[in-house]
């Protein structure tokens, strides 16, 4: 036992001290364009390398404001329920908050399924960034740890230990267990007062045996942040309110950068929607594609839930735009219908300005905006020369069993009893009853294990029926939501697939 006990101290000896070797790798930014969601950011920094697997690296994305020295900085730690998510998944609307904030910030990837390994992993991210607090110009004694979803349970773990000398931790939507020990620094965690999946109460338990907490309700909000309404966003300000008196945050000071990626375009001033544009360098004009987010109609923005096909499809040559639409329940999904159509006009009048080629514009959606471009589809807007849709709703008449105010047949149209009427507006706005043989050309991707795979197999069968253009890709496995497909090698495939099926549908220059 003594042996083995000695062994085991040994091996503990041994990868301390590599990790405490790597834990100050140089600088060195391999994407060179960010993270395609904040202009200015370097992106893709390794700041570990994993002894004893062979290639591990973890990389995180920094972003450093372009004024000022010794910044307070917030490390962002996604979340995706310990085996799923990436550093680009999850944390869009944080990394918006935090860059007008005036807020240096890092956003980082680590190992997933071992909560032992994640948490160390964070801790060599953390060790490394303050290797190199002169070149991120931060303040060591000013450092915040964000965390959602599972990553609450990481930072809140970290905040424990006094050595780190954490100023403050946040989490949001949090997903946690009972902390063994008290937090060595100030915690907010911000709740919903709807979550079923860790209710309320959870987060209260918590606060009252950990000392240094308080709990910030949202009314009405559901489990992870991102699914959070416009109405409910108001806990934001509170969030920097809390964090600046903290971190002794004054003033933003905040400049944008000016990158090929351009935030906030207005296309629509009525309604005040704006889309994000990313064009690529070079003579052009460049094949693009128009992003919808999803969010079940009600939730989400131009950097939520269909962040994972940015980098994708700006590596390829292609230009994108990223929308944002009105959500119910302020309006009715015709509503919705018609903001996209106003923002496929505008990028596609405005062609020369951005440099894209008007004859090679795709739409791509993904859920609830799934749904939305493939209904387009049917109705063969003008421009459209290829749609994409991710594990899409088609038929609307199997989303009836749930008549209450707050089901999608009510917040969309409007239906709170199945008459002859309701059906027919159920099937007016299903693109598996509009499908037609002279659509555009549709890629359509879903996982197994999705809950709207029945919908995918039966549009797929429809258009087939109907001799339409048309690829499936299914992806073994995999559940709802690209952004719960990072970090599993086997599901990112379908990315490569993307690509190359959009530069054979939309070809080259014309």
């Amino acid at each position: 036992m003594k042996f083995v006990i000695t062994l085991g101290l040994l091996a503990l000896c041994c990868i301390a001290a590599s990790a405490q070797s790597a834990q100050c790798l140089p600088v060195k930014a391999r994407n060179l364009e960010g993270n395609y969601m904040i202009p200015g950011t370097r992106g893709d920094i390794v700041y570990r390398r994993i002894v004893g697997i062979s290639g591990r690296e973890l990389a995180l994305d920094a972003y450093v404001q372009k004024r000022g020295a010794a910044r307070p900085a917030v490390i962002i730690i996604h979340g995706g329920g310990g085996d799923t998510g990436s550093r680009i998944a999850f944390i869009g609307q944080f990394l918006e908050l935090l860059t007008a904030a005036g807020y240096n910030w890092f956003a980082v990837d680590y190992r997933l399924t071992n909560a032992d390994e994640a948490v160390d992993d964070v801790h060599a991210a953390l060790v490394f960034i303050r290797c190199h607090a002169q070149e991120f110009r931060i303040d060591t004694n000013r450092i915040a740890l964000l965390g959602e979803d599972t990553g609450a349970q990481l930072a809140l773990r970290l905040a424990q230990d006094k050595s780190l000398a954490v100023q403050a931790v946040v989490s949001v939507g949090g997903r946690f267990a009972q902390l063994a020990e008290a937090l060595a620094t100030d915690a907010l965690l911000i709740h919903g007062a709807a979550d079923r999946e860790v209710p309320l109460a959870t987060a209260e338990s918590l606060c009252q045996t950990v000392r240094r907490c308080q709990v910030l309700p949202v009314e009405g909000a559901i489990h992870r942040a991102e699914n959070w309404r416009p109405a409910q966003w108001s806990y934001k300000t509170k969030l920097l309110a809390w964090l600046n008196e903290r971190m002794k945050l004054r003033a933003a000071d905040h400049e944008p950068s000016v990158t090929s990626l351009r935030k906030k375009i207005v296309f629509d001033s009525p309604h005040g929607l704006t889309l994000d544009a990313y064009v690529p360098k070079g003579r052009g004009p460049h094949p693009a594609v128009m992003i919808v987010h999803g969010g079940g109609w009600e939730a989400g923005d131009r950097v939520t839930y269909a962040t994972p096909v940015f980098a994708p499809l700006a590596r390829a040559g292609f230009a994108w735009f990223s929308i944002d639409y009105r959500l119910t329940p302020q309006v009715r999904h015709a509503e919705q219908l018609e903001d996209v159509r106003t923002a496929f006009r505008f990028v596609h009048d405005h062609a020369r300005r951005f440099n894209i080629d008007p004859l090679r514009l795709a739409l791509l959606g993904e859920s609830a905006s799934g749904q939305m471009v493939a209904q387009l589809a049917t109705e063969s807007l003008e421009g459209v020369a290829a749609v994409v849709s991710f594990y899409g709703v088609y038929d609307f008449a199997t989303r009836t069993g749930d008549l209450s105010p707050n089901s999608i047949p009510a917040r969309l149209f409007g239906i709170t009893q199945l008459d002859d009427e309701a059906r027919a507006t159920l099937r007016r706005y299903s693109p598996l009853h509009n499908a037609k043989r002279n659509m555009p050309p549709l890629l359509l991707i879903c996982g197994t294990k999705d809950g709207l795979y029945d919908n995918h197999t039966s549009f797929v069968q429809r258009l087939e029926q109907l001799g339409a253009r048309h690829t499936s890709v299914i992806v073994e496995s995999a559940p709802h939501g690209i952004e719960n497909w990072e970090g599993h090698s086997a599901w990112l495939s379908y990315k490569d697939k993307l690509v190359e099926w959009l530069r054979a549908t939309l070809g080259r220059k014309k």
